[in-house]
């Protein structure tokens, strides 16, 4: 074969290749009809001009402080690609082992004040028990004993990330450690919401990954349990009442509730319901709100008064074997709009395969989920056109 032959050979097989990867949701798709939120960007001006408190919380997987960085910097740069660098603040671990990174954004039409809250560090010291098994040593697991077997690339590539330092978040976090880890992060809510700053009425939007989004509501419904006068329990009722806006992002709920359930219950439920029994942590925090409180110590008052709307935005890639869209009745019913936007986070190769980590792992990171989060549907005015 000559070598011009060989070159024409190999860029027929290139285009081919090119060809069969698609990301069929770029751009994305709504499942539900007619999609209409706000954006970041439009919150400041519709709370006339004054700041609002996104609060950021990450999934699965080993984070570290420069994870929150790197999302403000993203939403940022959706919003418009010269806005002043966001102020950074890393504070160091609070008593409770999470770190929370703060960062103030300045928009066009006001401030949004950041709180990105890193609960990993909570569980790596477990996971350090699997480091023997990983192929190729992350951070984490500098120093320990080599792994001598050979493993198929794509596969050492899934079980020292995905199996080895993400699935075990969740495992943890539904086993016996579950109760320390919330109360961990009880003690962090009440730092960062509690602080003096974040006024009762100032509208609160809340970012979550992946098991994040369970973690933060079990935790805030943990709360609303400690009894009504309690402290914890105002504040839990105030950042439900304060919620506006909430981003899932590869949502594990519909998986990780089955851990709350029992058997016998389930099959009952089938049986005369046809429907998922029990309402996860959400759906009760939901329910907690469309009652508004009545006085400052959170008490509600005895005639139900429906609370402003609660815009629900879900991202998931449908080839994330990991997420799952979230089943609307579920919410809708307890007075939430919600949207399930279907997402491509990386390509699929010949309509066999998108890598697992990148599917479940990049949802922030994805221009598209940054562009609808920052800048709504349809794209604010506020945005800079593309």
């Amino acid at each position: 074969m000559t070598s011009t032959t060989l070159r024409r050979t190999s860029t027929l097989a290139l285009a081919l290749f090119l060809g069969a990867c698609s990301t069929p949701y770029h751009p994305p798709q709504f499942l539900e009809p007619n999609p209409v939120f706000p954006g970041l960007v439009d919150l400041p001006a519709n709370n006339g001009g004054k700041p609002v408190d996104v609060l950021l919380v990450h999934g699965i997987c080993s984070h570290t402080a420069s994870w929150a960085d790197d999302v403000v910097h993203t939403l940022a740069a959706a919003i418009q690609s010269n806005l002043p660098a966001p102020e950074l603040d890393v504070r160091p671990r609070t008593p409770a082992g999470i770190e929370v990174v703060t960062s103030n954004l300045a928009t066009p039409a006001g401030t949004l004040r950041f709180d990105g809250l890193i609960w990993s560090p909570l569980t790596q010291e477990l996971k350090k028990q699997l480091c023997y098994d990983q192929t190729e040593k992350s951070s984490l697991c500098t120093g320990s004993q080599p792994f001598t077997p050979t493993r198929a690339r794509i596969n050492a590539r899934l079980k020292d990330y995905l199996i080895d330092d993400c699935v075990p978040d969740a495992l943890i976090y539904q086993g016996v450690a579950r109760d320390a880890m919330q109360q961990r992060m009880r003690e962090t809510v009440l730092q960062v919401i509690d602080n003096g700053s974040n006024a009762a009425n100032v509208p609160l939007v809340i970012v979550a990954e992946s098991m994040g989004s369970k973690y933060l509501f079990d935790t805030l419904l943990s709360m609303t349990r400690e009894g009504p006068d309690s402290r914890a329990a105002i504040v839990a009722r105030q950042v439900v009442d304060r919620m506006q806006y909430l981003v899932m992002a590869g949502n594990q709920i519909p998986m990780l509730a089955l851990a709350d359930q029992q058997i016998d219950s389930a099959a009952a439920a089938t049986r005369t319901t046809n429907a998922a029994p029990g309402a996860d942590s959400l759906q009760q925090l939901l329910q907690m709100r469309r009652q508004r409180p009545s006085s400052s110590t959170g008490a509600t008052s005895r005639a139900s008064v429906a609370a402003p709307p609660l815009v629900l935005v879900a991202f998931t890639d449908p080839s994330d074997v990991l997420s799952y869209t979230l089943q609307t009745a579920r919410y809708t019913q307890e007075g939430a709009t919600v949207y399930n936007v279907l997402v491509s986070n990386a390509s699929i190769w010949i309509g066999l395969l998108e890598r697992p980590d990148t599917a479940h792992l990049n949802y922030l990171e994805n221009a598209d989920v940054a562009r609808l989060i920052a800048c709504g549907q349809p794209i604010s005015q506020r945005c800079a056109s593309r």
